[in-house]
């Protein structure tokens, strides 16, 4: 490992260093995580002066806003354990940095600096962590090299590698496997998981399958927000909800002519949709469908200034799609008919059907929510308007895939408790 430390710092790092100031010349999201991070060590040390005596500290390392919403479940519970400890959140993403709300479970929020043997040092110096615990595979080797040699017990959490992933690359593979040599312990997210990562890990490392923090997460959020408070009351009224979550034009073409064929065996049924870019142009795209099929549409930021009913709102609001699924009776994820299916267990947790496109091999979950009958793939209008048509004229029938998508969920929680007993059995 000190060899590949060694050519990593005199070959990788300066090529590293040059891509990021080069591209940051042409790239607005390179050039923020670059001005963000100027004087960061001098304000993290600033920082560290005001906070009390700590006997124990966790630095937490999230790459952007997706790991960082996998790693809230364990930083509740680490507060909750130790009331007393210093926990600090490091990110990546300059995205995730400059969006990040307040955490009462976080004493600091930090960007990671760039991955220089210098700069690592002195970041562990000023944050002097007892664990280091780094969120899936954002793993970089000076932080992580850096963290061992100075005793600090490393974890890497909801670890999987995929498929395609460049780290099973034959040079590539023989780097990653001294990187994961340095992890105490690595908590797996499945045993498909496992089998992945076996050819970058040794026989006596401790490798435990806890799950994935995911589960835990979605199923928290549920209960923080609910969909009646982020809606107007007459969207709800008397009223069957479709909602169709993180859409592309693509998977617009398929779902909103199938409500609509749905709708007119259902009377009372309405769609709430939440495209996955927020732009006028995809509104104006989405809208126009909706009026060329003889629904009433609009958004919800003009909801309030409409009189009557309305058969598809369109909601053009960020960052609350995860609860707003709670308001449907079943629900559609897109990006199926593109590159993958997005996130299914955030309708899943809502105990509700997801029905998704073809594309979802990207998905672990949306394969097993299909073959555990939760989770529906469809292919075309009617495909999709069948299972509309057949779900919502049944109470009975929506009743028996709530619980199938509970118990898939409830199945697969309790990841964040594992990972803690992890740590508590560390330190003791």
């Amino acid at each position: 490992m000190r060899a590949f430390i060694g050519f990593y710092n005199v070959f990788i790092i300066p090529l590293l260093y040059l891509f990021f100031r080069i591209s940051g010349l042409f790239n607005k999201k390179i050039a923020r995580g670059i001005n963000g991070r100027k004087d960061l060590l001098v304000n993290l040390e600033r920082n560290f002066q005001n906070l009390p005596h700590a006997q124990t500290t966790f630095l937490i390392h999230a790459a952007s806003m997706g790991e960082y919403e996998q790693a809230r479940p364990v930083l509740r519970l680490l507060r909750k354990q130790f009331p007393d400890a210093r926990i600090i959140l490091s990110l990546f993403s300059p995205s995730a940095f400059e969006n990040i709300k307040p955490n009462p479970d976080v004493h600091v929020i930090t960007y990671l600096p760039f991955d220089s043997s210098h700069a690592v040092k002195k970041f562990l110096n000023i944050v002097r962590p007892d664990f280091l615990l780094i969120t899936r595979h954002d793993i970089w080797p000076n932080l992580v090299w850096h963290a061992k040699q100075n005793g600090v017990k490393t974890f890497l959490i909801d670890a999987s590698v995929h498929e395609g992933s460049l780290r099973h690359k034959p040079v590539v593979r023989n780097f990653n496997r001294l990187l994961f040599s340095c992890f105490d312990t690595i908590c797996v997210i499945s045993e498909p998981a496992l089998e992945g990562l076996r050819k970058f890990l040794s026989p006596n490392q401790n490798i435990v399958i806890t799950g994935d923090t995911r589960f835990d997460q979605v199923v928290a959020r549920t209960k923080e927000i609910k969909a009646e408070d982020l809606l107007p009351a007459s969207i709800l009224k008397d009223a069957q909800i479709f909602i169709a979550g993180s859409t592309w034009p693509e998977d617009e073409d398929v779902v909103i002519p199938a409500f609509r064929a749905a709708q007119q065996k259902i009377p009372g049924l309405r769609l709430i949709f939440v495209p996955h870019e927020l732009t006028a142009e995809h509104f104006n795209s989405a809208l126009n469908l909706c009026k060329s099929l003889g629904l009433q549409s609009g958004k919800l930021s003009e909801f309030d200034q409409r009189n009557g009913t309305i058969d598809a709102l369109l909601v053009d609001k960020m960052g609350i799609l995860a609860n707003l699924y709670g308001a449907g009776q079943a629900a559609y994820v897109g990006g199926s008919f593109g590159p993958g299916v997005h996130s299914v267990i955030e309708a899943a947790a809502h105990k509700i059907p997801v029905t998704f496109g073809p594309r979802m091999r990207n998905s672990a979950e949306a394969i097993e929510m299909v073959e555990h009958k939760c989770g529906f793939s469809i292919s075309t209008v009617d495909e999709l308007s069948s299972y509309l048509i057949e779900w919502f004229s049944s109470p009975e029938t929506l009743e028996n895939l709530s619980g199938k998508a509970a118990q898939f969920v409830a199945a697969r929680s309790g990841a964040s408790q594992r990972i803690l007993e992890l740590i508590v059995k560390t330190i003791s």
